[in-house]
């Protein structure tokens, strides 16, 4: 899952670390996979440049995701782009169709908490690995369940620019925290409007999604990333034949790495700053063109 992914950078030494994460590259199949279940959400936050549609994914068409998934071994999956997965219909179902493909799959929930009340115990039994309650400042306080829940398969999200102080004082204490700056959605929005202070680093890494995490719309778009609410990179619809195997072994994404070793970024990835949000999996030597066309 992305959420150990991460952590373990900050466990190991970066040299390890970064042997660790090249080892677990699959060149035929992407590890994670976002899945974008509904596009609807009943929040309008400030920072979120979705587009405003309230759609959700065909279950057929996903579970024809799931099955081509499913085919490669285990696969780690977050069922949400930027709609809020649980008011998808038949979000406890398509957490029982993945795991009923394959035992060991693992499956991230990322919620803005609105719907947790209503839905914490279904969750916990539907054997959802991580529920990430991304925080909001909510109008009915989380019921006892909710809170046991959260504290046995949960995480709060706190983006620092958005929570108040009281808040993040109260819930940085919880058992597991994941603490963030907001980030730009690929340049679709100036993060300086909302508070963002940090400043950038000097030195600029490829980033880890082109190289696990590619995602899928509510429409069956297939597109190189989660940070990209306008469909600016799609490549591609698995309902006109196109999959993710297909993409993943494509001249496109080829092209999309060796720009990001070679430092020179295109398309969408010329002004996003998401690649921040992970760690650098690349040696010095790697990031240029002759080691580039071996490692893609």
């Amino acid at each position: 899952m992305i959420t150990k992914f991460t952590g373990l950078a900050r466990k190991l030494p970066s040299s390890i670390y970064k042997l660790l994460a090249q080892r677990w590259i699959d060149y035929e199949f992407p590890r994670h996979i976002f899945i974008e279940t509904t596009a609807t959400c009943n929040l309008a936050c400030s920072y979120c440049p979705r587009e405003k549609i309230k759609a959700d994914m065909d279950y057929e068409l996903f579970k024809s995701i799931i099955d081509e998934c499913s085919c490669y071994g285990p696969r780690s999956f977050s069922l949400h782009l930027f709609g809020e997965p649980l008011l998808c219909p038949y979000i406890i179902e398509a957490i029982h169709y993945i795991k009923a493909k394959n035992k060991r799959h693992t499956i991230l929930l990322t919620t803005n908490g609105t719907l947790l009340n209503k839905f914490a115990g279904r969750l916990l039994e539907s054997g959802v690995d991580r529920i990430i309650w991304s925080w909001r400042r909510l109008n009915v306080p989380f019921s006892s369940e909710t809170i046991k829940v959260l504290k046995r398969i949960g995480m709060v999200r706190i983006l620092i620019e958005e929570t108040p102080k009281e808040e993040f004082e109260k819930w940085s204490k919880f058992p597991r925290v994941e603490i963030k700056h907001l980030h730009n959605y690929g340049g679709n929005i100036d993060v300086r409007d909302l508070g963002y202070k940090v400043e950038e680093p000097s030195k600029r890494y490829p980033c880890y999604h082109l190289w696990f995490a590619p995602a899928i719309r509510w429409n069956g778009d297939i597109t190189i990333c989660c940070a990209d609410p306008s469909g600016v990179e799609v490549v591609g619809n698995y309902l006109r034949g196109y999959n993710l195997s297909t993409y993943w072994r494509s001249s496109h994404l080829s092209r999309l790495r060796e720009s990001h070793l070679t430092s020179n970024y295109i398309g969408l990835c010329k002004g996003c700053n998401v690649w921040k949000t992970y760690p650098d999996v690349w040696f010095g030597y790697q990031k240029c063109l002759k080691h580039s066309q071996v490692l893609v």
